[in-house]
């Protein structure tokens, strides 16, 4: 009998210690929180207010804010702009932003981070882009995510669009770049998940009802694609082995998703409560929650296997450590 209390204590014990989180820093930006990029041992924060803050994650601290023009609105006051997403060059020298500009239109904005200078426009809302989200392929190539379902790889040396396709026939949601920028996953309203080959521009497959409604956000890591949506589940797609896994969600929409870097931990939005569920994907096994959010959770990212930041509506930054 003693033998089988200690089994069970020895057993619980393990269990209890299999997941372990830390709260190292609540950090308050700008506004609340569009966008999340890590650079270099820095943190890059897209907000709605007309700015994108940098955190030295080290220091725990805003150490710049980069500030964007006001647009004027429908009445002709100005306004904040909201920052819809912005990026940092492989090299780490250019921050590229896409802005909330008059009359519902877009402009994008780029900034040599080396240099003390203000950010340049290098598309104007006169070219009528409705470009929703932005990400460096190469040191000169972005990636543009339009709202109409359409991506474009664009040259930041030559000023011109390579290419302008069509991913789908929705809505765009979000996107997101493999570790090695060669393949994106794109989510819309329909709740499927396009995988395109960057440097082809070619969607090279259409992963159907990942999500059974809107898809809000999604993550790839090393060919692993998660995705959450309205139909209140995070959905796990390994293009390797072509497997499929679902992660559900306490009664609430999964607005935000993130994986770790070798896309083997998976974290997203779990309940109304505003916890993060962390689990383990080959194993599909829940390893705990991060609590504590007040605000949702409009972004996670993991910037190592080990750390995730937590950007919410509330302004507030979060910087979890977590331990398996």
């Amino acid at each position: 009998m003693l033998r089988l209390f200690f089994l069970v204590w020895l057993f619980f014990s393990v269990s209890l210690k299999a997941f372990e989180s830390s709260l190292e820093a609540k950090i308050k930006v700008s506004g609340a929180v569009s966008d999340l990029v890590f650079q270099k041992g820095k943190l890059f924060v897209a907000t709605e207010r007309s700015k994108v803050d940098i955190i030295d994650l080290e220091k725990k601290q805003i150490i710049k804010s980069i500030e964007y023009p006001y647009f004027e609105d429908f009445m002709g006051d100005l306004q904040p702009a909201k920052v819809f997403s912005a990026d940092v060059s492989p090299n780490g020298k250019l921050l590229i932003a896409t802005i909330q500009g008059t009359r519902g239109s877009r402009e994008v904005y780029i900034l040599d981070l080396t240099k003390d200078e203000t950010p340049k426009k290098i598309i104007s809302r006169k070219e009528h882009l409705p470009i929703n989200k932005v990400r460096f392929v190469t040191d000169t190539k972005v990636v543009f995510g339009l709202s109409g379902d359409e991506i474009i790889l664009y040259d930041l040396e030559n000023k011109k669009i390579i290419y302008r396709i069509s991913v789908g026939m929705s809505f765009f949601s979000d996107m997101a770049l493999d570790n090695d920028r060669k393949i994106l996953a794109v989510v819309d309203e329909s709740g499927d998940t396009h995988i395109v080959d960057v440097e082809k521009g070619k969607v090279i497959r259409n992963l159907e009802e990942m999500n059974k409604d809107k898809a809000f956000s999604v993550d790839i890591k090393n060919r692993v694609v998660m995705s959450g949506g309205r139909d209140k589940k995070a959905s796990v797609f390994d293009l390797k082995t072509n497997t499929k896994k679902e992660f559900l969600s306490k009664d609430f929409m999964v607005f935000s998703v993130g994986l770790s870097p070798e896309g083997k931990i998976g974290a997203y939005l779990y309940n109304d409560k505003y916890d993060i569920a962390v689990v383990d994907i080959p194993s599909e096994k829940k390893l705990g929650f991060l609590k504590g959010h007040i605000s949702t959770p409009s972004r996670i990212l993991f910037t190592s296997q080990n750390h995730i930041i937590i950007g919410c509506d509330n302004k507030d930054i979060y910087i979890w450590r977590i331990e398996k």
